[in-house]
C-alpha cells in the first residue's frame, strides 16, 4: 500500500513539473537584468563643536535639521535618513540621489551645521538598484 502511495504521488510530482517545465521553459523565466546606480551615503558623526541634544541649542539644531531633511527628500536628493540608536559618535546617516562624490560633498560641506564644527561627515559612495526613493 505504501508503495503505490508513493509510486501515485512521484508520477503525480513528475507529470505536474513536466507540464510547468513544459509550459514556461527554463530559459524564459530568466531573470530581468537590475540597473544600477551610484548612491552616496552620509554618515553624520559628532564634530568639535557639538552640544547635547540636552540644551536648548542643541534641541534647535536637531529640529532644523529634521526641516532640512523633509526639504531635501522632496526634492528628491535625500532618499532615506534615520538616526543612529547606538553608542557611537554617529548621529545619523543620509543616502543621497546625487551624480558625483564631489556633488554629495558640496552639500554636505556647506551646510551650516558641518561648516560651525557642529557635525562632521563623512561620504561613502555605493552601487544599489536604480529607482530608490523615499517613501
Amino acid at each position: 500500500m505504501k508503495r503505490t502511495l508513493i509510486l501515485m504521488l512521484a508520477l503525480f510530482v513528475f507529470t505536474t513539473v513536466g507540464s510547468a517545465l513544459a509550459q514556461n521553459p527554463v530559459d524564459e523565466v530568466a531573470p530581468k537584468k537590475q540597473t544600477m546606480q551610484m548612491y552616496h551615503i552620509v554618515l553624520v558623526e559628532r564634530g568639535p563643536n557639538w552640544k547635547s541634544q540636552n540644551t536648548e541649542e542643541g534641541m534647535d539644531v536637531r529640529m532644523e535639521i529634521i526641516e532640512n531633511i523633509g526639504k531635501s527628500a522632496k526634492t528628491g536628493i535625500i532618499i532615506s535618513a534615520g538616526l543612529v540608536n547606538d553608542e557611537t559618535s554617529a548621529e545619523f546617516i543620509l543616502i543621497l540621489d546625487v551624480e558625483t562624490k564631489t556633488e554629495a560633498h558640496n552639500l554636505m560641506y556647506t551646510a551650516k551645521n558641518v561648516k560651525n564644527g557642529y557635525f562632521s561627515v563623512t561620504i561613502y559612495s555605493y552601487f544599489a538598484p536604480k529607482g530608490l526613493a523615499w517613501q
